[in-house]
């Protein structure tokens, strides 16, 4: 998973904390969410149905679930827009946790890249091919449930995508270049 900073437009913000890359996640769900059709049906005066027609369903946004196994205080912050809390370490200090600000949670915007590998390949000239999905311009994430026990901490996320993102090409080349004899990878992009 690699998270991209997006300014109120849903451009990519360039600087030294706008990218996270990890593998701290279990999962993400995925799932469309659709304007039900407009239903037109009428009767004639005879009460036979002269018209029974439906409009068509329309896809308003992608709803995200995302499960997070290693939870990683950088990433919540991108996701969520929840500050920091960060230690007093001298000279670096790092993020070690962060606090849900009610003001703040669901306040700003971010680029969401997945990755799936394909099984079965052999290693070849190219290297390895994997799946890609990028959504590009997620929006109003919320911080879900968690349970503190003797087990696995796990942590709920969920968002949803926007349209009209900035995003344009992103800020990284994710497509191979056809002229470098590279196959371009599979390619989903929601939003």
């Amino acid at each position: 998973m690699r998270l991209t900073r997006l300014d109120e437009c849903g451009v990519p913000v360039v600087g030294p904390t706008s990218t996270l890359t990890t593998k701290g996640f279990v999962s993400v769900g995925i799932g469309p969410n659709y304007q039900d059709p407009e239903e037109i049906t009428q009767t004639d005066a005879n009460g036979d149905v002269c018209v029974d027609d439906q409009g068509n369903a329309v896809l308003r946004w992608v709803d995200l679930t995302m499960l997070f196994c290693n939870i990683d205080p950088d990433a919540i912050n991108i996701i969520t827009g929840n500050p920091l809390v960060v230690n007093d370490a001298t000279p670096t200090p790092e993020a070690v946790g962060f606090r849900i600000d009610t003001a703040l949670t669901g306040t700003v915007n971010f680029g969401l890249e997945l990755w799936s590998g394909k099984p079965g390949q052999a290693c070849g000239e190219t290297g390895l091919e994997y799946g890609y999905w990028l959504f590009p311009y997620v929006v109003q994430a919320r911080v879900g449930e968690w349970t503190v026990e003797n087990a696995a901490l796990t942590m709920t996320l969920t968002a949803r995508t926007s349209g009209g993102s900035g995003w344009d090409v992103g800020p990284y080349d994710v497509r191979a270049d056809a002229t470098l004899g590279t196959p371009e990878p599979l390619l989903t992009a929601i939003g």
